[in-house]
């Protein structure tokens, strides 16, 4: 009987074609919205957990501002947000103090400063982090391409150019010796950084960044030594769990039992990443679903012109000897072709989309399994919800009246 059903609806359904094509539009375009919103979050979970890996299993992190890992979401106490982005909490102190703990073999500032580097009329935007030397050390993303890091965190007026600023200024000179431009203050190429493995939407992020000594930084922050963050290299992977807990007791104590700081390992990291990423994915794609319950009441509207426009065929098959619930399957199943077309369409137009996206950008979509099947189950149940009423008032309708409706 479904099989029959199914021919049935199918032919119905070819017979009004512009009909069909307007019911499944409001369900393919939720389905792509949402599938691709998905894909893409996942495939910018993928991303920063690569990047984030690519910074080392036994780098530790340290930012001003309390992050509560276990909730991330959630307010855990008082937390000022302005702690997240300012310089004044973390102090050279609290980097000589990590520097005497046990298995932990570098430390480093990191400071940042805004600016436009120049090279006579070239330009480049760039990251510029104010550090030690050491800081190669503590990031294994980092690596020298040529010539070398400058020797101390002294004011020498030096650079390290990341690879990107390099071949913006440079092109394919060799910038080793040369002097460039920062706001107004020249200042002298030591060195370049290779460029990063880790090719990605965020790793793109270590090409763009040039490094130059604290000191220096701290004279273009008008003589402020502004910490923002503190990278610590941990001897041992095994280890870091326990250096994580002497960082943070003695953090803690420089700070007089005030927690306006995080310590972070990189697992820590990859969790608040995708537990925000997730969050927002949630979020649009909740938005996006709208449109999948929009395209339901269409179709039910639309299936209930339908049943009144075909009473005559209702009453013909009642009288043939069709059941209510020959009826009700065969417009339950219109309505669920409907809905299941509009599901595939929308996700052919999403791997197209994805592929568009990983052609042209960095970024990865990634289409999961369980997307997939939540397209097409979320599909089915709306041709249900909204094909029933349809379905059970063409069941209901008195064969007798139904011939004689004009």
């Amino acid at each position: 009987m479904i099989i029959n059903s199914l021919k049935t609806a199918l032919i119905s359904l070819w017979g009004n074609k512009v009909r069909a094509v307007l019911n499944l539009l409001g369900v393919m375009i939720g389905v792509f919205a949402v599938t691709v919103l998905v894909s893409l979050g996942q495939g910018l979970k993928d991303n920063i957990s690569g990047m984030i890996q690519g910074f080392g299993t036994n780098v530790v992190f340290v930012t001003s501002g309390k992050i509560d890992t276990k909730n991330p979401g959630g307010a855990s106490g008082q937390v000022n947000p302005a702690n997240f982005v300012t310089g004044d909490i973390l102090t050279q102190n609290d980097v000589k103090s990590l520097e005497k703990l046990d298995h932990i073999s570098a430390v480093a500032p990191m400071s940042l400063v805004s600016g436009i580097l120049k090279n006579g009329e070239k330009t480049s935007t760039t990251t510029i982090f104010g550090s030690t030397p050491n800081i190669l050390d503590a990031l294994d993303v980092l690596k020298i391409d040529k010539g070398r890091v400058f020797a101390s965190s002294a004011d020498s007026g030096e650079i390290v150019l990341g690879s990107m600023p390099t071949e913006d200024l440079f092109g394919t000179e060799n910038p080793i010796g040369q002097k460039i431009m920062l706001n107004s203050r020249e200042l002298t190429v030591v060195g370049t950084l290779q460029k990063a493995k880790n090719a990605s939407t965020f790793g793109s992020e270590f090409n763009t960044m040039s490094v130059i000594p604290f000191d220096t930084a701290t004279a273009f922050n008008k003589n402020q030594a502004k910490i923002y963050r503190m990278v610590a290299k941990v001897d041992d992977a095994g280890n870091v769990t326990t250096v994580k807990q002497k960082m943070h007791e003695t953090l803690l104590s420089n700070h007089n039992n005030t927690e306006d700081f995080s310590v972070l390992t990189a697992d820590d990291l990859v969790g608040l990443f995708n537990t925000f990423i997730t969050l927002i994915t949630t979020f649009l794609s909740a938005i996006a679903a709208i449109s999948l319950i929009v395209g339901g009441i269409g179709i039910m509207n639309i299936m209930l012109v339908t049943v009144t426009e075909r009473t005559r065929e209702i009453g013909l098959r009642k009288a043939v000897g069709a059941t209510n619930a020959a009826i009700l399957i065969q417009f339950l199943i219109e309505a669920i072709v409907i809905t299941l077309t509009g599901a595939i369409i929308g996700l052919i137009a999403a791997f197209i989309a994805d592929l568009i996206i990983k052609s042209k950008t960095e970024l990865v979509p990634n289409i999961s399994s369980g997307t997939i099947l939540f397209a097409v189950g979320s599909s089915v149940l709306i041709g249900i919800i909204f094909g029933l009423w349809p379905a059970i008032r063409a069941a209901k309708k008195d064969p007798i009246e139904a011939l004689r409706y004009e």
